[in-house]
């Protein structure tokens, strides 16, 4: 096999991907289409003429959007997990890397787009019953395309987890993300008490050191969203490629 990267033997690859998980995906996405639809429903026919109602099964969507895409991304590659099919999928004549490009493409803009039909499906219908059919572009704000942008950010983590975990993916990779938050949590709750509060001193904004506080906002405003938007995802699929070259040797 050639190891050059190969856009024909993507798409080969994609299209199998797609058949092997489109049930998976689509039982998906009709199950929580019809559970939403039915809330919406309700909510939408007893608050007739309340806006704020709209907006909150919007939200709702969205909330329901990230959990099923992670769910989702943690299963990609659930072939490899299974002993009866991971030979076949690692000895399929596909490169490392064209496996990672079609599981992540997959994973992320595919379920991106079928997920955001089944969104506009239910706030039309929603705004329909609700009688507010005015309301319904507004639905699609900027707030929608953050959270859009913060999933596809926040899945490669969950894709990091398909390539390092083998079985129970989504359950291990949110216990390993809870251990990761305990660690840097306690690790910041130590550095603090050990800058302001070893001698007892009360530290406010009035009393912190000019340029402490300086540092601190420049890390929190401009290093730390740097480094989610656009650091966070390519480091994440980098280490799921090293992950998946283990898995294959």
């Amino acid at each position: 096999m050639n190891p050059v990267f190969d856009l024909g033997r993507l798409g080969y690859f994609i299209k199998r991907q797609l058949n092997l998980n489109l049930n998976s995906l689509w039982i998906a996405i009709v199950s929580n289409f019809g559970t939403m639809l039915v809330i919406s429903a309700l909510f939408a026919y007893f608050n007739r003429q309340d806006e704020e109602v709209l907006y909150g099964l919007r939200n709702m969507y969205l909330v329901a959007f990230s959990l099923s895409g992670y769910v989702f991304t943690s299963m990609v590659f659930k072939e490899m997990n299974s002993s009866k099919t991971s030979y076949a999928f690692l000895t399929l004549p596909v490169s490392k890397l064209e496996k990672l490009v079609g599981a992540w493409l997959v994973s992320a803009p595919v379920f991106v787009v079928l997920y955001g039909l089944m969104i506009l499906l239910l706030a039309f219908f929603s705004s329909m019953l609700a009688q507010q059919p005015e309301v319904f572009p507004s639905l699609f704000d900027h707030n929608v395309w953050v959270c859009v942008k913060v999933y596809l950010v926040t899945q490669s983590i969950f894709f990091l987890g398909a390539c390092t975990f083998n079985g129970n993916n989504f359950l291990k990779t949110l216990l390993a993300l809870l251990v990761f938050a305990f660690i840097i949590g306690l690790y910041s709750t130590m550095l603090g008490y050990l800058l302001f509060n070893s001698e007892g001193q009360v530290v406010n904004e009035q009393t912190m050191n000019p340029v402490l506080k300086d540092n601190f906002t420049f890390i929190f405003t401009k290093i730390i969203p740097f480094i989610f938007w656009y650091l966070l995802a390519p480091f994440m699929l980098v280490v799921s490629y090293f992950k998946l070259q283990e898995r294959q040797v």
